[in-house]
């Protein structure tokens, strides 16, 4: 795989911006409830490693750019069981003697935070407002499961295993509940009801293509959004908004069809039925010949597809509209942390730093939504990370938190470093394994 300087540089970027923002929400989390607690905060870090700049408040917390922007840190008076042990008249603000319940919503606070990040950015793209793919089904592929089910070209898909769906989007999150699953997807749409069969979904695929394995496409409806000046379909008087009904007296069911047709039929004069506002109205479309550096002609018209709906939700509408996306992909990504943990999900699944810079960079080229909707499910995956139950995570510091307050005894200074040396292996094994994936994954590229 070659990759151009240009698109190292949009990684590169795009992947230092999106770690800055999920790093500094997270840590932000620890802070704030960390200073409610009355926990002193000796150091707010974004990044490791060398410090960059710094500065400090009047109480004394020093905020730093360190050199390293993969991380961040929140140092805590009394955190460090190695650390010389805070001086009497600090004691009451350090870590090691808040209050066990405190230590828990400290240890908390960063994943929530992280959670908290996801419904803010779902609430601002909402509030923006976001095109969403209305569900009609595009092109099935001959002899695919969906074909052999009965799915036809252009039904309207309405619910997935019993969950209302209304987008495409919404399709792709119902089927992702189901990677590594037996039984069947059952699909509803606005003709019939159906099931298709699966046994281990897609378990061992590295990077599963579920529409494809199920054999079906969206369908892009013939309206268009934008008309090329001087081309073809300007001459021909076509608008943008116009909705292209029929070709030559032959139906036209979505976009594919019009491009199809368009491509066949250069320097011929087409008949077109167009749907425009509240009339119909007769076109004629002769299609410029076109040919290719690699010596193929064809047609071309000039016209691009409006690629779904605008959707904009008022400010207190998208609060719950905004809560539902948010749970929704906290239950899936949960369900694909346990997934990959177990074995039903191919463990090349996990991606490292490489493969987050490329969705980044790729995303970011896309526009802003598409890295805002990357960010919104990074946050919420490196909040559930950060929740299991594994020493050196926020998770493990949640689990002691909660002994400590059941036994009413402080942890063992030797048992917490001793699970502070198996999470530091747990967590590096991770790093590692997800860093090997990426490799693994550019060398086969």
């Amino acid at each position: 795989m070659v990759v151009g300087c240009s698109n190292i540089v949009i990684y590169i970027v795009a992947f230092i911006a999106a770690i800055l923002i999920l790093v500094f929400f997270h840590e932000l989390g620890h802070f704030l409830v960390a200073r409610w607690a009355g926990v002193r905060v000796l150091t707010f870090s974004i990044g490791f490693g060398p410090k960059l700049c710094s500065f400090k408040d009047r109480l004394g917390t020093e905020y730093q750019l360190a050199a390293i922007p993969i991380g961040g840190y929140v140092r805590m008076l009394g955190e460090d069981e190695f650390a010389e042990q805070p001086r009497s008249e600090d004691a009451a603000a350090a870590f090691c003697n808040a209050h066990p319940s405190r230590k828990v919503a400290i240890a908390a606070a960063g994943p929530f935070a992280s959670l908290l990040l996801g419904f803010i950015i779902f609430y601002i793209v909402l509030v923006s407002g976001t095109r969403e793919l209305d569900p009609f089904l595009g092109t099935i592929s001959p002899d695919s499961p969906a074909h052999v089910a009965g799915l036809r070209t252009g039904e309207e898909v309405l619910q997935v295993d019993q969950v209302e769906v209304s987008s495409w989007q919404a399709i792709n999150l119902a089927l992702a509940e189901r990677l590594g699953d037996s039984g069947e997807i059952a699909i509803l749409t606005n003709r019939s009801s159906y099931s298709i069969p699966i046994h281990a979904w897609l378990s061992k695929e590295s990077e599963p293509d579920m529409l494809s394995a199920l054999g079906i496409a969206p369908q892009f409806r013939a309206h268009i959004a934008e008309i090329v000046d001087g081309s073809a379909a300007e001459q021909a008087g076509l608008r943008v908004g116009d909705h292209i009904s029929q070709i030559d007296g032959s139906p036209v069911a979505n976009w594919q069809e019009v491009v199809a047709t368009i491509r066949a039929n250069a320097e011929r004069a087409l008949l077109l039925q167009v749907d425009r506002e509240d009339e119909t109205v007769q076109l004629s479309l002769v299609p410029r010949l076109i040919t290719d550096s690699e010596g193929e002609s064809y047609g071309q018209a000039g016209i691009r597809p409006q690629i779904g709906r605008f959707v904009r939700y008022g400010p207190l509408e998208a609060i719950p509209a905004a809560f539902d996306r948010t749970v929704n992909l906290i239950v899936i990504s949960a369900d694909s942390i346990v997934k990959i943990v177990t074995g039903e999900v191919h463990s090349s699944n996990l991606g490292g730093p490489i493969r987050i810079a490329e969705y980044a960079g790729d995303l970011a080229s896309l526009g802003l939504e598409p890295f805002l909707m990357l960010l919104a499910a990074l946050t919420i995956a490196l909040g559930l990370i950060n929740l299991l139950p594994i020493p050196m995570l926020d998770g493990g510091h949640v689990v002691f938190g909660i002994i400590e307050g059941i036994t009413r005894k402080p942890i063992p200074m030797k048992v917490q470093a001793i699970g502070l040396r198996v999470g530091l292996f747990i967590v590096g094994f991770i790093m590692l394994f997800a860093l090997y994936n990426d490799i693994s994954r550019l060398v086969s590229q």
